[in-house]
Order: C-alpha cells, then sequence, then structure tokens
C-alpha cells in the first residue's frame, strides 16, 4: 500500500478511550448541543442554506426526546473517557411502499467534534447504524449532506455513498428575473 494511502487511514476500531454505544435519556442536553453544533458546521459550509430559526433551536430538546423513543429510530453516541460525548448519529426506518425497496435505512444525522475527528468514530458510529438497519430487515440506506460541507463529502464517499438525487434552491425573485426579465 502506498504511504500515502496509508496517511489517510484511520484506525478501526476507535482507540480504546474511546466507546460507542445507545443514546441514553442522561444524554439529552449533550446531543442537543452536538446538533448545534453541526448546525453551525452546516450552515457555515454553506451560506445559502435555509439557517435554523430561535424558535427551533429552542424545540431541538425536544424533538432529541421524541427521536430517542422513536420504534423506528435509533440514535448512538461516542464517549470518551475523559471529555464525554464526542460524536453521535441518528438514523431510521422509512417505509414507502410505492418503491422497491419499499424500506430504507435513513441515516439523518452525524458529527463528531472536529478535536476527535479521523481516529474511527465516525465510521463505528455508521456501523453501529449499520448493525440497527440489519436487524430491521433493511438493506438500502440513503442520507443527505451539505453542498459546501468538504468533511462530510470525503466521509461519505469513502464509505461508498454517491449522490442519487440532487436538491436545487433559488430565491424565487431571482427565478422571476431570468423568466421575465425587467423591461
Amino acid at each position: 500500500m502506498p504511504m500515502s494511502d496509508r496517511a489517510n487511514q484511520v484506525p478501526w476500531p476507535p482507540a480504546p478511550e474511546y466507546s460507542v454505544r445507545l443514546a441514553q435519556s442522561t444524554d439529552i442536553d449533550r446531543l442537543v448541543e452536538l446538533l448545534l453544533a453541526l448546525q453551525g458546521h452546516i450552515e457555515g459550509s454553506n451560506p445559502t442554506l435555509w439557517q435554523m430559526t430561535a424558535e427551533a433551536r429552542a424545540n431541538l430538546r425536544g424533538q432529541v426526546v421524541s427521536r430517542l423513543s422513536a420504534e423506528n429510530g435509533c440514535a448512538v453516541v461516542a464517549a470518551h473517557s475523559q471529555a464525554g460525548l464526542v460524536g453521535m448519529a441518528f438514523g431510521r426506518v422509512v417505509t414507502n411502499h410505492r418503491y422497491r425497496p419499499s424500506r430504507a435505512g435513513l441515516i439523518d444525522q452525524l458529527y463528531v467534534d472536529p478535536g476527535h475527528r479521523r481516529r474511527g468514530i465516525g465510521q463505528r458510529l455508521v456501523s453501529e447504524l449499520c448493525g440497527f438497519f440489519a436487524r430491521q430487515g433493511v438493506d438500502d440506506l440513503s442520507l443527505r449532506y451539505v453542498v459546501g460541507n468538504a468533511e462530510a463529502a470525503a466521509f461519505w464517499t469513502a464509505l461508498g455513498f454517491e449522490p442519487r438525487i440532487v436538491t436545487a434552491g433559488a430565491s424565487r425573485r431571482q427565478v422571476e428575473a431570468i423568466l421575465v426579465p425587467d423591461g
């Protein structure tokens, strides 16, 4: 293996000071902090995104509580022996009988604190979600990440994910200006 390839590999499994487990109700406040850090990261990666409102931020704790008890979902966390929770991932099974496969695994969010990246934690979180999806009989996985989030693009591409659907956006005024130029 060329030296440059070895330099890009991350350790597997993560170093012993890290553990990965199912999220618990005692993790809720830290999960909210990690989700807000993820939101800040993605909004910084692409300033044209819709921005999370103050109301949505205030309601995030309730959403996390609901997600932890959802039967079709799974939340996992990565903990460091000294720093506490440093990563999280949320996934859920979606069902739509109009398509085949009718059930798919959706990875909603994954975030690892920047100071703990490139140690195999993200891969381990995904591995735990894959175990959940396998137990649910799900083979196909889907996710979304923000255009401009280079870390996410590299991470997910390295795991074999490829774009299937592109979501594009524009302001209504921008589109109208093109459709009917001022004149």
